[in-house]
């Protein structure tokens, strides 16, 4: 007991009463008292313990179980969220992205459904594409720069190339509105698909109109968005990342939350797919004939180098502060100790939002009974 750091109380029971738990102490007290003892609780006893579970000073009014994993789960994303790649997102544009469509694809390819290389490979697209590890020319320099050197995107020959440049690039902009153009006719028949079942989603024919509406003018630039973009979005997307407002716009068409889940999800999958296809694999092919011309081979690129030969590369420029290290937008770069202190903290105050919420329903329901 005192090992467990538990905090114990007692509680008087009226002795040979049927107390389970009472009667198999004075069993064991009876036998040895000479002996340090244990009580064996079996599995048809449990039901008569009672016991509270507190966290912070608060009363958990949920299942254990799921608390715990919601606990876990909750301090995991918090950690995942402050990585350097991922904090411009979380704190630039939590408002614009629907994280729930991100989350949906990647259990769609994890797990018992990871069955395939297919799926393998689809998984591991998707894991690049939101922790901006595409390895795009910058990526190369800041692996091996002395293989790569000072080399520029070899599409315009002019600037360097990591995710933004790819999306700005004046020679990608035509492969950008194929692609969406690509993009919304798959989708066109995806929807065919959709309500060709009527037991998935039925909808009267203004929703289906207003379904197809929406299809056609995901990619139209209207006012407030960054007119230089080749078509609006693109920035979230090829993170992986579902914009808000075009989920919400799908979830008033089509109501239900499950149907609109799996729509934006298939669409954020077909979005990537062509990019794969359209602009990356073409990409590709024109910086492996730059490679061939280079001497670059794949396995110099296995190759694993000495800390003397290996010549650092910054992409990312970085400002060295007495207390730490910041990013040119002002943000502390995190050490491990400190990013797992700081998700921590962020996961203490919502858990104990989670159970005061709890709380508060369980009251409600309470005086609503009465």
């Amino acid at each position: 007991m005192e090992k467990t750091k538990f905090e114990y109380g007692l509680i008087k029971v009226k002795g040979h009463s049927g107390v389970k738990g009472n009667e198999e102490a004075d069993r064991v007290a009876k036998n040895d008292t000479g002996k340090s003892t244990c009580i064996t609780i079996n599995d048809s006893q449990q039901k008569d313990l009672k016991y509270d579970l507190y966290w912070d000073g608060k009363r958990v009014d949920r299942h254990i179980r799921k608390f715990i994993d919601n606990l876990c789960g909750s301090a995991l994303e918090a950690s995942w969220s402050f990585n350097r790649t991922h904090r411009t997102i979380f704190q630039d544009t939590t408002h614009m992205i629907e994280e729930k469509v991100t989350w949906a694809i990647f259990k769609k390819n994890t797990g018992f459904n990871c069955t395939t290389t297919t799926v393998n490979n689809n998984f591991i697209k998707h894991l690049k594409l939101t922790n901006n590890l595409l390895p795009t020319l910058e990526i190369m320099k800041e692996r091996r720069y002395d293989l790569y050197g000072d080399v520029k995107c070899r599409l315009c020959l002019v600037e360097n190339e990591d995710d933004d440049h790819i999306i700005y690039c004046q020679q990608l902009r035509d492969k950008w509105l194929i692609m969406a153009n690509n993009t919304i006719n798959k989708c066109e028949q995806m929807f065919k698909d959709f309500l060709s079942k009527k037991e998935y989603i039925q909808l009267n024919q203004e929703d289906i109109q207003q379904l197809h509406l929406w299809n056609r003018n995901f990619f139209v630039h209207t006012t407030g968005f960054n007119q230089e973009l080749p078509i609006p979005f693109v920035h979230l997307m090829l993170r992986n990342l579902f914009p808000k407002g075009r989920y919400r716009e799908l979830r008033s068409i089509v109501k239900s939350e499950k149907a609109t889940l799996t729509i934006a999800s298939l669409f954020l999958e077909m979005f990537i797919t062509e990019f794969y296809k359209v602009i990356w694999q073409s990409r590709c092919d024109i910086v492996a004939d730059w490679e061939r011309t280079k001497g670059i081979k794949k396995q110099d690129l296995r190759k694993k180098i000495s800390a003397q030969q290996r010549i650092v590369y910054e992409r990312i420029p970085t400002q060295q502060v007495e207390d730490g290290t910041y990013n040119l937008k002002g943000r502390k770069i995190f050490k491990c100790g400190e990013q797992w202190s700081v998700a921590l903290e962020k996961t203490r105050q919502y858990i104990n939002q989670f159970i005061k919420n709890g709380n508060r329903r369980v009251v409600k329901a309470f005086t609503k009974a009465i």
